[in-house]
């Protein structure tokens, strides 16, 4: 663990399989890591190699087939489907590559979902969903469709509804590979001013060299396993960290 830091997640020995028979193929090997609170951690690595597979079962979307996970202290994969969801609804932010923003919906209304979905008051959710996306630096743009948004635009939507519940655990998956270089170099420096803080964790899949110097520690990955975990200045840090 990163001296004086938190446990966020601890992954240990994780295996995962797809298929039965013949057709069975081993996507994670015996994959152990660790990330901490207060810290972006990201998993690099090419398409294919595992890290969204990784990430599904940390956050218990998938089921392991060996090993252990905790995800604050909780054993997620002891959970049932039911307690799994509750978990994730309190716990977990989700910002994905494509945004899956609903197009009918406003900017600020995407943003307010999660706490829709959780049964909080529409007023005070729209207070909330519309206070997170003017931090996100769009106090403009709230009653704006998807549409009318640009590709940066959009991803701070989908950041703001991943962080409007205040999750202690945030997870990106490909966050800038529909992205420009500068625009996600924005969208990025924006999610670390908003998003990191002490009591949170957020973890970063991706293979966009572009932001790798936005992480405290990189994860590689290679076909299914980890094969070292470096911070900045490391002398095997990948190239692309300017800190």
């Amino acid at each position: 663990m990163v001296a004086n830091r938190q446990l966020a997640v601890r992954c240990a020995d994780v295996d995962k399989f797809y298929g039965k028979g013949g057709a069975r193929t081993q996507a994670l090997h015996g994959c152990s890591l660790e990330a901490c609170m207060g810290e972006i951690l990201m998993l690099v690595g090419p398409s294919g190699c595992g890290k969204t597979t990784l990430l599904s079962v940390i956050v218990g979307i998938l089921d392991t087939d060996a090993g252990d996970i905790e995800v604050f202290g909780e054993h997620v994969h002891a959970m049932n489907a039911a307690q799994k969801a509750r978990f994730r609804r309190k716990n977990v932010g989700f910002a994905f590559q494509q945004f899956n923003l609903l197009p009918t919906l406003s900017a600020v209304e995407n943003a307010a979902l999660p706490l829709l979905i959780a049964g909080e008051p529409r007023r005070k959710a729209m207070q909330r969903a519309g206070d997170m996306l003017s931090t996100m630096g769009m106090p403009e743009k709230l009653d704006k469709l998807p549409r009318e948004l640009s590709g940066g635009q959009q991803q701070r939507v989908a950041f703001s509804r991943a962080l409007v519940h205040e999750p202690r655990l945030v997870v990106c998956d490909e966050p800038t590979s529909a992205l420009d270089g500068k625009t996600g170099e924005a969208v990025m420096q924006q999610l670390r001013k908003v998003a990191l803080r002490a009591d949170r964790a957020v973890i970063v899949v991706t293979h966009d060299p572009r932001i790798y110097h936005h992480a405290d520690r990189i994860a590689q990955m290679e076909d299914g396993h980890i094969v070292q975990v470096t911070m900045p200045g490391d002398a095997n840090h990948p190239q692309g960290i300017r800190h």
